[in-house]
């Protein structure tokens, strides 16, 4: 499948952009459009600051992120009108930054609020992870059934459950090794290259950083300050991808399977809910329709190997993807480090399953 085809929404989206950002750079420098008309100024600012916004939520961000990431977007869009907008004209409107300011700072009192709630709940909250964790080094996983238990049907907190573990991986996991009291275990990233992809995103995204920084400094601070911020989070999440990865291999329970594929997407599969289980023989490539229903479950690699295993569902199961956002399939494909032992276990599992019924 093309890269086209497969993010066309996403190509739509920056080719709309690019149309804007060009058509409003030509209209401030190019001779004939001189003078500007009174107000043209503020159809500028909506292009940025409400059209480019509107069109990342129906073509990006809907369905898929949170609506944290609107923020962004609008940092964004004002940071392109800074560039674009002469200085006469946009020193005019002097108010728009403190909307822009008023705004995110209402996103963070939202944001503020429910960590409030959280809190005030906390030690609760901390009982219930301990009494799911037994000691395991599933901390996702652990830390969501315990969010459920106390606060079900809070989407917002599954936005900070991603975060938090994102932030523990990196910071204070160090010292565990992989463990789970009532479980076997399989790891899936050992003969790949996931780990070396991680430190080479980190070790790209340091010197880009460095570099930029210095650049932007001298030119906007504000700007080179939120790029760093940036830079800084994507460097803690390849760190917690890696270690998120290292302390939560695929795991056999007494009755489910768990696959958590680093931070970015995990199931917990009751195993009679497992139709039929074979060695992979299909193309390399998934369709788009394939796609739609499949959970792959291999990790990121240079070259990314066909599929081992290839598992079909009796009825959809969900997915549990980045910031509370879910997806469900009817068919999951994976790779483990030991192929013969895990087909194994899970074949005498379904058995010991069948049995039961």
């Amino acid at each position: 499948m093309t890269i086209a085809l497969k993010n066309r929404k996403l190509l739509w989206f920056l080719g709309l952009v690019c149309l804007i950002a060009g058509s409003n750079y030509a209209l401030y420098r190019w001779p004939a459009m001189q003078p500007l008309p009174d107000g043209v100024v503020l159809g500028s600012f909506a292009d940025f600051l409400v059209v480019i916004p509107l069109m990342a939520y129906l073509l990006v961000i809907r369905k898929k992120y949170s609506l944290k990431y609107m923020g962004i977007v609008i940092l964004a869009g004002y940071a392109a009108a800074y560039l674009i907008i002469p200085a006469e004209h946009f020193q005019q409107y002097s108010f728009v930054p403190w909307i822009i300011a008023a705004s995110e700072g209402l996103l963070l009192l939202v944001e503020l609020y429910i960590l409030f709630k959280l809190l005030a709940g906390l030690p609760k909250l901390v009982r219930d992870y301990r009494t799911f964790s037994n000691g395991s080094s599933y901390f996702m996983l652990d830390l969501r059934a315990a969010v459920k238990k106390r606060y079900p049907g809070n989407k917002m907190l599954m936005v900070f459950l991603s975060e938090f573990s994102m932030f523990y991986y990196a910071l204070f996991s160090w010292r565990k090794k992989p463990y789970h009291a009532l479980g076997q275990m399989f790891t899936y990233h050992q003969k790949t290259s996931a780990v070396a992809v991680y430190v080479m995103l980190i070790h790209a995204t340091i010197l880009e950083s460095v570099g930029l920084h210095y650049l932007l400094h001298h030119w906007n601070i504000w700007i080179s300050y939120i790029l760093l911020g940036l830079n800084v989070y994507g460097v803690i999440y390849f760190v917690a991808e890696i270690q998120a990865t290292r302390l939560s291999p695929f795991l056999f329970t007494e009755d489910s399977l768990v696959l958590q594929v680093g931070l970015s997407k995990s199931m917990v599969l009751p195993l009679d809910k497992i139709k039929t289980v074979k060695f992979y023989d299909g193309a390399e490539k998934f369709s788009k329709e394939e796609q739609k229903t499949l959970f792959d479950a291999r990790h990121i690699d240079f070259i990314q190997e066909k599929p081992m295993f290839d598992i079909e569902l009796v009825t959809p199961e969900s997915i549990h993807l980045l910031f509370g956002m879910q997806q469900s399939a009817t068919r999951i494909v994976l790779s483990v480090d030991n192929q013969h032992d895990f087909y194994e276990a899970l074949t005498n599992a379904l058995k010991k399953e069948s049995s039961k019924s």
